[in-house]
C-alpha cells in the first residue's frame, strides 16, 4: 500500500515540476528520494543535525518579515503577491519542522529513548505536513502558471517548490517511520522488558488469568498490576530504610576523608539535610510510577503531571535549604564563639529572607508548570504595585523595623527588656514581629514597629555590675567606735569579696583608658563600691553598703548577696554591735522632778 502511495505522489509529483524534474522517469524518481532518505539517516546516526543546525531564528526572523509583505500586499489589493509570500512561509516553516524533528531524533538516540517515543516524533511531523493547505492555491496556479509577469512566475515556482517538498518530505517521514531501526537498534530491556511487559507475563499465567479479569473488571486492577505496585512500593521501602542509610554513612566517612572534619559536622550536615527529603523523593517517585500503572486516563495523568514535577522541585529546594541552614548554622556556632560581636539574629534574619525566596522560587515553577504567564503576573504585579504597597504597609513597616532594630542593637536574642507595656526575655526578632517571654512565662508578640518606637530597658546590655544596695542599721546603744570599726570592716570585707566588683578585679582594656568613663558606660561596667556611716535614724544609726556583683547574672547576683549579708552578720557580732528594729522608749518622771 505505501508502495502504490508513493508512484501515485511521484506521478502527481511530475506533473507539477519543472522541465528538468519532468524528464525524469518515475524509477529515477524513487531511486532519488530513496538516496535522499538513506542520507538522512545517515546524517542522524553520525549527528550531523546537532553539529550543523540550520539557523531556526534566521528562518523565524524571514517568516515575520514575509508574513509583514502578506499584509502590506493585502492592503494594497496585491492578492498573487500575497499568495506567492504565503506560499513560500509555508515552505520555510515546513523545512523548520522537519529540521527540529530530525534534531530531536538525533537526540533522543543519544538519550537511549524508547521506540514509541521515535514513532510519535515522526507521526507529529507527517500531521504537520499533511495540514498544509495545497488546495487553497491549486485554482489560481492553473490561472496564472502560463502568464508571463514575474509575480506570476514567483508564484508559480513556489507552489511547484511546495507540491514537491510536501511529496518530498512525506516520503522521507514514511521512510524513516518504516525503517527505524536502522538508525535506532533495538534494545529489549528499553523496549521490551519493562513495567507493562511484567504485568502482561502475569496476568497471561494460567491459574492467573481469570482472577485478573474479574479484578479487573470489578476493581479496575489487574493481579499483574498489583504485585508490580506492591513490589515497586516495597523496593522503594527498602531503599530508604536500608540503601540511603548506608549510602549516606559511607558518603559521611568519605567527605570526613578529604575535608577537615572540624569545620563541618558532616554525621548531622547529611543526616539532617539530605536524608529525609531523599526519602521523600523516592516515595514520591513510587507513586508516579504506580499511577502511571494503575491510571489509564492521559487527560488525568497530564493535569496530575506538573503537581509531581512541582513536588520534586520543593523537594529539591528543601534539600538545598537544609544543607544550606545546617551548614550556616555549623559555621555560625564556631563564627560567634570566635567573633561574640556578631549577631546571631541577622544570620536567623538572612536564613528566613532564603527560605521565602525559595518558596517564591517554588510557587513560580508550579505557575509555569501549570502554563500561567509568568511574565504576565510580574507585568500585573507592576502595575497593581501601588494598591499592594497600600494594602501592605504595615507588613512593610515591621520588615523595615525589623532592620532597624537589629542595626540598632538595642537588644539581641536571649535579653532581659522592660518597656512601659511589658518585661520579659527576648525569644526571637523576626521580619514583622518580636516575640517576648514574660517572667509568669507567657508569650507576648509584638510588631516590630512598636517596639522599635518605644522606649527599652535592657537589663542584660551589662558586662559587670548588678546593684546592691542596703541600709544596716545599728542600735544607739551600740560605741561609735564599735560602729566605724564596722564600717571598716564591711569595706574591707567587698573590696576582697572575689564576687564584688571593684577597681582591682575589674581592668578594663588599656587602649581605651583615655575613654574609660564612655568606654565603661558603653560595656556595661559598674564597680563602685560604697560603705558610709548614713543617717541618724529614729531608732538605728545607718550605714549605706552600695556596690555591685560582679556576675550580671539574677541567680549569680543572688548568691553573692546572701554571701555578703552572712559575712556583714559576722562581723556585726565580732565588733559587739547589734541590728536595730523599730523600738519606742517611753521615760516617766519621778515626782520629786516634778
Amino acid at each position: 500500500m505505501f508502495k502504490l502511495l508513493l508512484i501515485i505522489s511521484i506521478l502527481f509529483s511530475a506533473s507539477f515540476s519543472n522541465d528538468e524534474t519532468t524528464s525524469t522517469n518515475i524509477e529515477e524518481q524513487i531511486k532519488l528520494n530513496n538516496d535522499y532518505s538513506k542520507e538522512i539517516i545517515k546524517n542522524i546516526s553520525n549527528n550531523h543535525y546537532l553539529n550543523n543546525p540550520t539557523n531556526i531564528n534566521e528562518l523565524n526572523e524571514t517568516i515575520n518579515y514575509l508574513q509583514s509583505k502578506v499584509s502590506i500586499n493585502k492592503k494594497q489589493n496585491n492578492q498573487l503577491a500575497a499568495f506567492r509570500d504565503e506560499v513560500e512561509i509555508e515552505i520555510l516553516k515546513l523545512n523548520k519542522e522537519f529540521e527540529l524533528t530530525l534534531i530531536d531524533i538525533t537526540n533522543a538516540i543519544n538519550d537511549y529513548k524508547e521506540k514509541n517515543y521515535f514513532e510519535d516524533l515522526i507521526t507529529k511531523n507527517l500531521e504537520h505536513v499533511k495540514s498544509v493547505n495545497l488546495d487553497k492555491y491549486t485554482k489560481i496556479y492553473l490561472e496564472n502558471k502560463d502568464i508571463d509577469s514575474n509575480i506570476s512566475k514567483a508564484f508559480s515556482e513556489n507552489y511547484t517548490n511546495l507540491y514537491n517538498l510536501i511529496n518530498k518530505q512525506t516520503f522521507a517521514l514514511n521512510y524513516l517511520q518504516n525503517n527505524i531501526n536502522t538508525f535506532r537498534k533495538s534494545n529489549f530491556f528499553i523496549d521490551e522488558f519493562n513495567l507493562q511487559y511484567i504485568i502482561k507475563k502475569v496476568d497471561t499465567q494460567e491459574f492467573i488469568k481469570p482472577i485478573s479479569k474479574v479484578s479487573d473488571h470489578y476493581l479496575n486492577i489487574t493481579v499483574g498490576e498489583f504485585l508490580v505496585v506492591l513490589f515497586i512500593l516495597l523496593f522503594f521501602r527498602l531503599v530508604n530504610t536500608k540503601i540511603i542509610t548506608m549510602f549516606i554513612n559511607y558518603l559521611s566517612k568519605f567527605l570526613s576523608k578529604v575535608i577537615n572534619k572540624e569545620l563541618y559536622d558532616f554525621d548531622a550536615l547529611l543526616k539532617e539535610g539530605f536524608h529525609t527529603p531523599l526519602q521523600f523523593i523516592l516515595y514520591t517517585l513510587a507513586i508516579q510510577i504506580s499511577i502511571l500503572i494503575l491510571v489509564d486516563d492521559t487527560v488525568l495523568i497530564s493535569q496530575l503531571t506538573p503537581w509531581i514535577n512541582t513536588i520534586y522541585m520543593a523537594v529539591f529546594t528543601w534539600i538545598f535549604y537544609k544543607i544550606t541552614d545546617n551548614s550556616i548554622s555549623i559555621y555560625a556556632k564556631k563564627l560567634l564563639e570566635k567573633y561574640p560581636n556578631v549577631r546571631k539574629e541577622m544570620i536567623v534574619f538572612i536564613l528566613r529572607i532564603l527560605k521565602v525566596i525559595l518558596i517564591l522560587i517554588v510557587i513560580l515553577f508550579l505557575f509555569s508548570q501549570l502554563g500561567i504567564d509568568i511574565k504576565a503576573i510580574a507585568a500585573s504585579l507592576g502595575v497593581g504595585g501601588i494598591a499592594i504597597a497600600l494594602a501592605s504597609k504595615d507588613t512593610l513597616a515591621n520588615f523595615f523595623a525589623s532592620l532597624n532594630i537589629m542595626t540598632d542593637n538595642s537588644f539581641s536574642q536571649g535579653d532581659w527588656i522592660r518597656t512601659d507595656s511589658f518585661e520579659g526575655t527576648v525569644v526571637d526578632i523576626r521580619m514583622r514581629t518580636t516575640r517576648v517571654r514574660t517572667f509568669d512565662n507567657a508569650l507576648i508578640t509584638v510588631p516590630n514597629t512598636e517596639i522599635a518606637n518605644a522606649h527599652i530597658l535592657n537589663w542584660s546590655k551589662r558586662i559587670v555590675g548588678r546593684r546592691i544596695k542596703m541600709s544596716l542599721g545599728i542600735t544607739y546603744e551600740c560605741k561609735m567606735q564599735d560602729i566605724v570599726n564596722l564600717k571598716n570592716d564591711i569595706h574591707n570585707m567587698l573590696v576582697k569579696h572575689p564576687d564584688i566588683a571593684n577597681d582591682e578585679n575589674t581592668i578594663l582594656d588599656k587602649k581605651r583608658q583615655f575613654d574609660v568613663i564612655k568606654h565603661e558606660d558603653l560595656r556595661g561596667i559598674k564597680k563602685t563600691l560604697l560603705v558610709y556611716l548614713d543617717e541618724y535614724a529614729g531608732s538605728s544609726i545607718n550605714i549605706l553598703i552600695y556596690c555591685f556583683s560582679k556576675s550580671p547574672d539574677w541567680e549569680e547576683w543572688l548568691k553573692t548577696k546572701e554571701d555578703v549579708m552572712i559575712k556583714i552578720s559576722e562581723l556585726v557580732e565580732k565588733n559587739n554591735c547589734e541590728f536595730a528594729y523599730p523600738t519606742q522608749t517611753i521615760h516617766v518622771k519621778k515626782d520629786d522632778e516634778i
